[in-house]
């Protein structure tokens, strides 16, 4: 295992059980008091597809964790990560939200402060600026989650912040400043937030907003003993989601009552947008904690009705509703139909979608059961690493209970949604032990090779750079809508490449408590030329493109 860095952070009061460290107490902790441990650098071999270039970047980000042991069910979800193109010049920028203390959650000296939320802008050379003082996004309160998305369609990407109590919606200037319009635009709700979601709901071409809510935490809960572990979700009473109306005023709406969304007792850890059944309209996945997952259907008109039990996709193949922390969508078998990649408390589930809209749960049969057994995992994504024209699978695993390291998992597709751990072809960093908790998929170097970054807890983000030398080819689309929403979400996209087509749907790409690079990237295999492009933009219209050329990042403006 990898060394670690001490960090010893007094002043601050937050610090963290050393990774590293000997024989600990009943409740996680060593000794009198633990110290704030960094992971160093991680040395990359010459033959690793991934290289941790963190600190070559310029990226200093720590999480702010204020304790000495994962104390609660709030505690341990940690924070994660938002991948935007904030001044539009080609690059994906990284949005990291810190947590800090929180009365009643938290358990650091008086006088605390919270540590900021952070904007790198990337500087298109590898490394990273630190703006986030001159953006004007530092963010307040305990940090969650982000995600990004265009709400008013004047072309610049803006920022949505979830927190527990009062989450924060920046609008962006377009001159690399952001604005708090919270309470103007009816968002200053307050609740325990964990994942949310931009979507056209009802197609009118601005993009709605989708809030998940967790459970309303209760510091005095005593009903329950376990020394070396805290009370679970069911203990608490469970906070309703949100769904709210974009007005196209820079308003919102809360239409939570009459859109349907609304499913008593469930505990969301996160939400993903899909149009699970191919009918132009976005419907909603809802993962939950200990309680099934929720599949809200959209009747095109933006009323949902909740059928996961009648998709198959409410409980595993083995009809546990075990912990979900979030799902990622993608056709990983090549058959034009999404299918859903669930991380889990326990195995993960692999939800393959059929002509007839039933989903199989190909957990064990796919090999990922059996891998993802021993681990509890976060964040997790389709990444096709080598443009090989699969999709495979990132996994970041942690600890739910103590401040130990556990290693990621890096698994390749055979083609047909059967996978196997990779680790060795990944490299050094998936030897090395840390408590993740959210992750994205994006480029960030523009060099065509899916790039990945993890985010933990009480620790550093960890920027991984795709050194695959595969030979493929790629395509990566980067939508415009102008009848639809300025970003196309909910745009079908298929690619003619070689004797093979490629489908995926552009969305709002969040995972747990992340939001990841909104472009569409295509591994192409060794295809020779891309024949066609058909893309059916959300309004309606058909765009087909002819010939387009390989290996380069393609800007598609709805006509």
């Amino acid at each position: 295992m990898v060394g670690l860095l001490v960090l010893l952070l007094a002043a601050t009061g937050c610090r963290r059980q050393r990774s590293d460290a000997g024989p600990t107490d009943a409740s996680g902790t060593k000794g009198p008091a633990a110290e704030l441990a960094v992971t160093p650098p991680v040395p990359a071999g010459s033959n690793d597809l991934y290289e941790d270039v963190t600190a070559k970047a310029g990226i200093k980000f720590v999480q702010q964790f204020c304790d000495n042991r994962i104390a609660n069910i709030l505690e341990s979800n940690g924070s994660g990560v938002a991948v935007l193109d904030y001044d539009r010049d080609g690059f994906m920028d990284l949005y990291l939200v810190n947590a800090g203390p929180l009365p009643g959650v938290t358990h650091e000296p008086p006088g605390t402060k919270r540590w900021p939320n952070r904007l790198y802008h990337n500087r298109g050379d590898g490394t990273f600026e630190d703006v986030t003082e001159k953006a004007g996004v530092a963010g307040s309160g305990y940090g969650i989650a982000a995600i990004s998305a265009d709400y008013d369609n004047d072309g610049y990407p803006d920022l949505f912040v979830i927190n527990v109590g009062r989450n924060i919606l920046y609008h962006n200037r377009g001159n690399g400043t952001f604005e708090d319009v919270t309470e103007k635009a009816g968002l200053a709700r307050t609740g325990t937030g964990i994942g949310a979601v931009f979507f056209d709901a009802d197609g009118d071409g601005k993009l709605d907003l989708f809030v998940a809510n967790y459970l309303t935490f209760d510091p005095n809960y005593k009903l329950y003993f376990n020394p070396e572990a805290y009370p679970g979700p069911l203990a608490y009473k469970p906070e309703e989601n949100v769904l709210y109306h974009n007005r196209g005023d820079g308003t919102f709406e809360d239409i939570s009552g009459s859109a349907g969304i609304r499913v008593p007792g469930h505990r969301a850890m996160s939400v993903a947008a899909l149009d699970y059944n191919l009918d132009g309209a976005p419907d909603l996945y809802v993962s939950n904690d200990a309680t099934p997952n929720l599949l809200l259907v959209n009747d095109g008109k933006g009323h949902f009705s909740e059928k996961a039990v009648q998709a198959s996709v409410a409980f595993n193949a083995v009809g546990e509703s075990a912990g979900s922390m979030a799902a990622s969508i993608g056709d990983c078998n090549g058959d034009l139909i999404p299918d859903i990649l669930v991380t889990r408390l326990g195995y993960g589930s692999l939800y393959m979608g059929t002509p007839k809209f039933v989903y199989e749960d190909r957990m064990m049969a796919s090999g990922l059961g059996a891998i993802t057994a021993e681990y509890v995992g976060w964040g997790g994504g389709f990444v096709d690493f080598d443009n090989a024209g699969k999709l495979d699978i990132f996994i970041a695993n942690g600890d739910p209970h103590h401040l130990v390291g556990w290693e990621s998992l890096l698994l390749e597709n055979d083609g047909a949604g059967n996978f196997t751990n990779v680790r060795e072809k990944g490299g050094a960093f998936f030897a090395t032990r840390i408590n993740a908790r959210g992750c994205v998929v994006l480029d960030f170097d523009n060099d065509g090779r899916p790039d990945v970054l993890v985010t933990t807890l009480g620790d550093r983000p960890f920027l991984l750079h795709n050194r695959s030398a595969a030979g493929n080819h790629w395509l990566t689309l980067d939508l415009e809508g102008t009848k639809s929403n300025r970003d196309g979400f909910g745009a079908h996209v298929t690619v003619q490449a070689g004797d093979r087509k490629y489908y995926q749907e552009a969305r709002c790409p969040t995972g747990f408590l992340s939001c990841g690079d909104r472009r569409l990237h295509f591994g192409l295999g060794r295809a020779a030329a891309v024949r066609q492009v058909e893309i059916r933009w959300p309004s309606g219209q058909v765009q087909v493109l002819k010939d387009v050329a390989l290996d380069r990042i393609v800007k598609v403006r709805e006509p």
